[in-house]
């Protein structure tokens, strides 16, 4: 076997199952990968949201559930804690998640959920995180770590694959702050740092660009069918072979950088051994900026400087674009964000007001209140507060969010109360907004 880290683009073409055993076999196979005397295979897929195509495809999760089975691995368990304002359970409900774990006996595990414990990361910032995770994978002794995201651009990190997939380790109230230009990106090679997989594949049958949120009625411009499945034991080296074939290099994507800067993993494609199909196939450059299909009466005011898509900014427009074409919110009133503001930036604003990230808030706040003394001024004094974002852009533009499940709104209550039974950590929508 080569020194370099091998990574394998295997072709999904000829069904799933052969190409898993395309991956793990340049390695001598699944049982040289996954040592017989594993304990527990935790699956750490990318089940973010359960907006579609946001998430790792369950056909390959349960392919893959299969294929560990095949091998007589019998303690399987599928790791996630989502994104803001939204909550593991119901996003494996939603998915199809939860029912490839009853079908393949694999233990469902919400690390939103349950107690928690404090951490240093190498950015010198502290966070908590799910109790079982530090157990289980952080000390993990016999288990083994096998992460499984998407292959999707996104807006505010570029790409979003095998590295970012570690984002979901805070819990939700510990995302909120480092979350802009200067944070983001120092954020996520610190998670990185704080434990790597054992294993990656990223899933590429349908490769998602603009973003990393695209609203359904957008989907026809947002996927790009690839029908492939990326692995190897290097997740830095996988990441950069994934971003290769969405048309970015490792200078471009800059917590790979960081990556590889802090001697993480290869970052060099030269140095990678990549095998299986081409990396000159791949010709394309899959745009990571979102569309910007806004609401054409929610009036901008965006300020001069610090309005960046890591964060106020980035997150506000995210969740306008899916709030106005997924739910046909309307407009009518105004966001702000940013800062930097001139005083004729804030005469006649129209309607309602909502003022998100603390430069805004801390400009702007108190002075759009007192000049808009009728209106309701809405605050978010946080970079990526989701949930109070998703909230009150919601009720500004007449959105009750438990319209926003996919479930009907009576198993919806019932999958939160249950979440909530366990010892739910996110911060959930309001159902009646």
């Amino acid at each position: 076997m080569s020194s370099r880290p091998l990574v394998v683009v295997a072709d999904t073409s000829q069904g799933l199952k052969q190409a898993l055993k395309e991956v793990f076999e340049p390695y001598g196979g699944a049982h040289t990968v996954i040592p017989k005397e594993t304990s527990t295979v935790y699956v750490k897929p990318n089940g973010v949201h359960f907006s579609p195509h946001t998430f790792t495809d369950p056909a390959v999760l349960e392919a893959l559930l299969a294929y560990l089975r095949d091998y007589d691995y019998r303690r399987l368990a599928v790791m996630e804690s989502s994104t803001g304002a939204n909550f593991t359970r119901l996003v494996y409900k939603v998915t199809g998640y939860a029912r490839v774990c009853r079908r393949h006996e694999a233990e469902p595990v919400y690390l939103d959920e349950g107690p928690t414990v404090a951490v240093s990361l190498r950015d010198g910032s502290q966070i908590r995180i799910s109790r079982r995770l530090h157990g289980e994978i952080l000390n993990r002794g016999e288990n083994y770590y096998l992460s499984l995201p998407k292959l999707k651009t996104h807006s505010m990190a570029t790409v979003t694959l095998g590295v970012k997939n570690q984002q979901a380790f805070p819990i939700d109230g510990d995302r909120v702050a480092q979350h802009s230009r200067q944070t983001l990106h120092r954020r996520l090679a610190a998670l990185y740092d704080l434990t790597r997989p054992d294993f990656c594949i990223i899933e590429g049958l349908n490769a998602t660009a603009h973003g990393h949120f695209p609203p359904r009625a957008l989907l026809e411009e947002c996927l790009v069918p690839m029908n492939i499945l990326i692995g190897g034991r290097d997740t830095l080296a996988v990441d950069v072979v994934g971003a290769r074939t969405l048309g970015y290099s490792l200078q471009e994507v800059e917590h790979l950088r960081l990556c590889a800067e802090w001697g993480l993993g290869e970052g060099d494609l030269g140095r990678i051994d990549v095998r299986g199909l081409p990396l000159s196939q791949f010709t394309g450059r899959l745009p990571h900026t979102l569309l910007r299909r806004f609401h054409p009466e929610v009036k901008w005011v965006v300020g001069r400087d610090k309005a960046c898509a890591e964060g106020c900014r980035g997150n506000s427009e995210c969740i306008q674009e899916l709030l106005y074409n997924d739910y046909q919110g309307r407009g009518g009133w105004t966001l702000v964000c940013g800062a930097g503001f001139e005083p004729a930036d804030l005469d006649r604003l129209p309607g309602d007001i909502l003022v998100v990230g603390p430069c805004a808030c801390d400009e702007m706040g108190e002075t759009l209140r007192h000049s808009y003394p009728g209106r309701r001024v809405y605050l978010v004094p946080e970079h990526n507060d989701l949930m109070s974002n998703t909230r009150y852009q919601a009720r500004l533009m007449g959105i009750t969010p438990v319209m926003m499940s996919p479930l009907n709104p009576l198993s919806t209550t019932w999958t939160l109360l249950q979440a909530h039974l366990h010892g739910l950590k996110a911060r959930v929508l309001p159902l009646l907004g």
